[in-house]
């Protein structure tokens, strides 16, 4: 995938799993001096045989020995972070674009630049993480698929305790957990980021975190982050924390949910929302300024050991409740991932 990017091959793909699998790849062989110092020659000259061969070998061997690494990169591909099974098969590119082809298995395709663009994805996922099924990759309308599935062990409505029993769920998903989440990466990396949201979506307020240190009643971590859309009047607001059990969880949730429908700069009313998360509830406020009204909503959920806070700021606009509800689910996706062992990379689905 850094190949195809770099040297254009890949530029057909179009693909923000392309841009998320590469952006991931990067960032983990960064972390180490000998793989930074190959991924430095690679992007001396993308095109040099002898350095793609080593970016190759660097990648294949850092999946093999970084179990971690692997989830994040079939996460990011929108994969369960696990294999069920694996594929032992052998790949070969060969190096002249005019003349070479592409040997997988027994199979031998003609190399074009469309057809390295189309089979750029398929090897890496497939092959290179030794997948059986590629089944929530993509989506009906040809995008990464988003979010956790809900019938992956725990639904809205349940405990969230994560006795939903052992193993995959049916559906083939991953089977959600509520652990606490004392990973201080993980926990950070609840916070929606650019990347999460829609094109054009800019920071309003950087992202806060800190550790709980007193008078904690079972709190691990406080996070935050504000963001706006291009325009700068609309603004979502994320707010979170995270709990060593999900009694404290619950507990935190009903004190503020039931404290949350006061009045606060203006009424607010109770909103017919979908559920999201294992518990939430949802409200709208209107502030008159002497000439018109502003508008807000507000999302109080828990999902297992996390508890967060949505505020959607629409100005002089009417909310939009769909939207609404889709970062309200980003949030508790993304908590979902943490809990699960996962880096937390859902993106809005708006």
């Amino acid at each position: 995938m850094i190949i195809g990017i770099a040297t254009g091959v890949g530029s057909g793909l179009g693909a923000g799993v392309a841009e998320r699998l590469s952006r991931v790849a990067r960032e983990r062989l960064g972390a180490d001096e000998e793989s930074r110092q190959v991924l430095e020659r690679f992007d001396g000259d993308p095109a040099v045989p002898a350095a793609q061969d080593d970016l190759r070998a660097r990648l294949l061997a850092t999946i093999e020995q970084d179990p971690e690494f692997a989830a994040r990169l079939r996460t990011a591909g929108g994969l369960p972070p696990g294999p069920p099974g694996s594929i032992n098969q052998n790949v070969n590119i060969g190096r002249d674009m005019k003349n070479g082809v592409i040997a997988i298995g027994p199979v031998s395709i003609r190399k074009t630049p469309g057809t390295m663009a189309a089979l750029f994805i398929v090897v890496v996922l497939v092959l290179g993480f030794a997948v059986n099924g590629v089944v929530r990759f993509v989506d009906s309308d040809n995008s990464p698929a988003t979010g956790i599935p809900w019938d992956a062990g725990l639904g809205p409505g349940s405990d969230g305790d994560g006795s939903g029993g052992a193993g995959p769920a049916a559906g083939g998903g991953v089977r959600n957990k509520a652990a606490a989440v004392r990973d201080v990466a993980l926990a950070k990396a609840i916070a929606p980021d650019l990347q999460s949201m829609p094109s054009g979506w800019g920071m309003e307020t950087e992202p806060v975190f800190s550790d709980c240190t007193s008078e904690c009643q079972g709190r691990l971590h406080t996070g935050g982050v504000g963001l706006a859309d291009s325009s700068g009047d609309t603004q979502v607001a994320f707010n979170y924390r995270t709990y060593d059990t999900v009694e404290n969880a619950k507990a935190a949730y009903q004190e503020y949910a039931e404290k949350a429908g006061g009045t606060v700069n203006g009424s607010r009313t109770t909103m017919s929302l979908a559920q999201v998360g294992d518990s939430s509830v949802a409200y709208s406020s209107r502030r008159y300024t002497g000439s018109a009204y502003l508008y807000k909503g507000f999302v109080y959920l828990r999902v297992g050991t996390v508890y967060g806070q949505v505020e959607y700021n629409t100005g002089y606009k009417d909310l939009d409740t769909e939207k609404l509800t889709a970062f309200a689910r980003l949030l508790v996706d993304r908590a979902q991932q943490a809990q699960n062992g996962q880096m937390p990379s859902a993106q809005a689905a708006l």
